[in-house]
């Protein structure tokens, strides 16, 4: 509705009508304008950003913003279109794969609502089994959400739906723009689409005839949006197929732990893939010792010789290694000093070439750049090398090794102009011998058939940070960048270089799999009792002083606190220092989520009414996905 605010006439969300009479009656304003029937929400939506707001302690307007697309919010019509009839499926354009025993039986289990998790070793046929209940759905005359975590995912993924359907598929990211975004809102809540896939925010869409909700690499940290309201799309996919009766469908080769917990307490129905079709074979694993081994700019001499083999037989090579840049140090060893930013905790990374064609020092995190790299800022010497490794780097090394073997970098810097990353796949889907070298952009659901060779050149900092989610994230990267390798018969090996080859739960993965690995690190997250097996929430504070910000924290850690729950901090930020504003971070955490909830609850009125909060800036994080 269009209401007036003070002298403005603003945009708002009717909730609810309260029928009290405690205003007099020439007080209450009327409503300008009701808006177009289309503009109407459902009230499973309406309920779901609500609940959404209550549990992320987040102010509900902002959640209505975050879940309607801009045109939306602003009240513009985004169709013309009359009210809809039901879509109707024209038919299957291409012929369904023959399923095997585990996917049939997946399939039979998914009957009503309910959460499923599905676990398949990569190549083992998630997407059929998707594509088998989307098919249902639609000639049941209702329509399917799929959420993907990554854009870059999103084109292959709809070429698989658009293949098989004669129905309107619609697109809902952050790479369309304004018009495309609210045209894909309206086509899903009008029902002129059957399928509707998308990124985060396409979990807040409204569905005309919900029928199933798909969330591929429900593990993946994407679905957790970092910045404003902190939500988790696949856990409100899970609540929103609470309230609008749906199958909600969780897949993953490597599920998180939360999702594993779940299912152990019979919350999630679990059921694996675990073989792939006769023609796939299963990838092997071997570890190079760089404890024992010398590395040249990320590449050890027994990769090297597996490089040469693989291009010798015509075959691509993976070379994984999630840094970008040339090299993550400058370091003078005059006197010791390294190149950091002004500005954040953090080295400055050489880029040999950047988006503008200059070579220079480039943070990650804000942004900044310097352009001197040829002395030391300290000591003025001229002794500084560079150190480490960066995408840049290994690409030159493979250039000095195989002069004439065809290179493709695969990078945020790489691919930054429209069409460049769909391009580079392209390329690779053409077969011919390559190497590939790129970031975690190449870790995630992408099939290339002529990859047999995949290596992980630098997984070492999981094993060395305090992040307890570390490994978790280390075990789920190596299978998933490794099951890119071997998937049209060939047989796929995937080399792991580190310095940590005897690491007991390293040497679990490799030898026993993913699920005993899984297995360990639960047990671990028992005995230490963090989640999933307890919860918490981060108050996280920032001011351009370093003391405020703790202070703030400090005043809200001393006032009190409901029920059994305990308070950790306040304590930097892994990062403390960031674009110049320095983080402190407060935790709570509570056995029961309810007990949580009662604690954020006070703790956000209390900070509320603190006279610190208006020299700082704060945010609550519900179930934090990391402690920057």
């Amino acid at each position: 509705v269009r209401a007036p605010f003070g002298g403005r006439q603003l945009l708002g969300v009717v909730l609810s009508r309260d029928k009290r009479a405690d205003l007099a009656a020439q007080r209450i304003k009327p409503v300008s304008e009701a808006l177009h029937r289309q503009f109407i929400l459902p009230e499973t939506l309406l309920a779901l950003c609500e609940w959404a707001a209550g549990y992320y302690a987040h102010p509900v307007g902002e959640v209505f913003a975050a879940a309607l697309p801009a045109l939306v919010r602003r009240g513009r019509e985004a169709s013309d279109a009359s009210l809809p009839s039901p879509f109707a499926l024209g038919g299957v354009r291409q012929p369904a794969l023959a399923l095997s025993d585990e996917q049939r039986a997946f399939i039979e289990a998914v009957q009503g609502p309910g959460c499923f998790l599905l676990q398949g070793i990569t190549g083992s046929g998630k997407t059929e089994v998707y594509l088998r209940l989307v098919e249902r759905a639609l000639k049941a005359g209702r329509q399917a959400l799929v959420l993907v975590p990554e854009i870059g995912l999103t084109p292959q993924t709809v070429g698989r739906f658009r293949e098989r359907f004669d129905v309107p598929v619609a697109l809902l990211h952050s790479g369309l723009g304004d018009k495309a975004r609210a045209a894909a809102w309206m086509q899903a809540a009008e029902g002129r689409c059957g399928i509707l896939l998308g990124t985060r925010s396409a979990v807040f869409a409204p569905l005309r005839w919900p029928g199933l909700v798909i969330v591929d690499e429900e593990h993946d940290g994407s679905f957790k949006q970092q910045e404003g309201f902190h939500y988790n799309a696949r856990d409100l996919a899970v609540m929103r197929g609470q309230m609008e009766a749906l199958p909600v469908i969780l897949g993953s080769a490597t599920p998180s732990l939360e999702s594993l917990a779940n299912a152990r307490r019979g919350r999630y129905a679990h059921r694996q893939l675990s073989r792939r079709p006769r023609h796939f074979q299963t990838e092997k694993y071997e570890v190079v010792n760089t404890a024992q081994l010398p590395v040249t700019d990320g590449v050890s001499e027994p990769l090297r010789q597996r490089l040469a083999a693989t291009l010798a037989a015509g075959e691509q090579a993976l070379l994984f290694i999630n840094r970008r840049g040339y090299a993550p140090v400058l370091l003078c060893s005059a006197c010791g000093w390294i190149a950091s930013c002004r500005q954040c905790d953090a080295r400055l990374t050489y880029h040999a070439s950047s988006q503008a064609g200059r070579a220079g020092l480039y943070c990650h995190h804000c942004g900044s750049q310097e352009q001197r790299v040829g002395a030391c800022h300290a000591c003025g010497s001229q002794k500084v090398h560079l150190v480490g490794a960066g995408t840049q780097r290994v690409e030159e090394r493979l250039q000095a090794l195989f002069g004439d073997a065809r290179i493709l970098r695969i990078d945020r810097d790489s691919t930054r102009k429209a069409g460049a990353l769909a391009s580079v796949f392209a390329e690779v889907a053409a077969g011919g011998p390559a190497l590939l070298v790129g970031t975690q952009m190449l870790a995630k659901g992408h099939h290339f058939p002529n990859v047999t060779l995949v290596a992980l050149l630098d997984i070492d900092p999981a094993f060395h940070t305090s992040d307890f989610r570390a490994l978790e994230r280390l075990g789920q990267t190596i299978l998933q960048v490794g099951g890119r390798a071997g998937r049209e018969g060939k047989p796929g090996r995937v080399l792991v270089q580190t310095g940590f080859a005897q690491h007991p739960l390293l040497r679990l993965l490799l030898g026993e799999g993913y699920g005993r690995f899984a297995d360990a690190l639960l047990e671990e997250r028992r005995q230490h009792e963090l989640p999933p097996y307890c919860f918490h929430a981060l108050l996280r504070a920032s001011s351009a002083e370093p003391q405020t910000a703790t202070d703030f924290l400090l005043q809200l850690a001393e006032a009190p606190s409901p029920g059994p729950a305990r308070l950790l901090g306040p304590m930097p930020a892994l990062m403390e220092r960031k674009a110049g504003r320095y983080r402190q971070l407060l935790l709570l955490r509570a056995e029961r989520r309810a007990d949580l909830h009662r604690l954020v609850t006070a703790k956000v009125r209390q900070a509320e009414s603190l006279k610190l909060a208006r020299k700082v800036r704060w945010s609550v994080d519900v179930d934090p996905y990391d402690l920057y």
